[in-house]
């Protein structure tokens, strides 16, 4: 059916490319005229149909791409003040971050009331790893962090 779409469309082109004109207003009243609205839509669906598994092939390879390893990643324990309602939980794990948009931090234990322990990921270099940590370390509600 795709191909004979695309043989209906090219014969139009054709017939255009060659200025013939006459009895065009008897012709696209005929079913069988490939610019007749029913001919019309039933290319398109068949184009669309085709396309579709096509697409659905790309978008899994584009999806099937390896995640890169970090080039950051750092274990911490972490010990918060005693107000820190709850120490592992992820919005106040991120609002640790600050404005390290590209760094995440993943709760790997929670050890009690002010401690956990998490792992610090990033895109480093080590340099810029250090001063996320540096940078948690300023904020008032972390008491100490030791690195291992």
């Amino acid at each position: 059916m795709l191909l004979g779409c695309s043989v209906m469309l090219q014969r139009e082109l054709e017939l255009d490319a060659n200025g013939v004109t006459t009895a065009v207003a008897h012709l696209m009243s005929n079913p069988g005229y490939p610019t007749h609205p029913v001919r019309i839509a039933a290319c398109a669906k068949t184009m669309a149909v085709a396309l579709v598994p096509a697409l659905a092939m790309v978008a899994v390879v584009i999806n099937a791409q390896p995640i890169p390893a970090p080039k950051c990643a750092i274990r911490l324990s972490v010990e918060v003040t005693p107000d820190v309602p709850n120490p592992g939980d992820g919005g106040f794990l991120s609002s640790l971050l600050g404005n390290h948009t590209e760094y995440q931090l993943f709760l790997l234990r929670l050890v009690d009331d002010t401690h956990v322990d998490l792992q610090l990921q990033g895109p480093g270099p080590d340099d810029r790893c250090r001063a996320v940590v540096d940078s948690m370390r300023d904020d008032g509600r972390v008491l100490s962090i030791d690195t291992t």
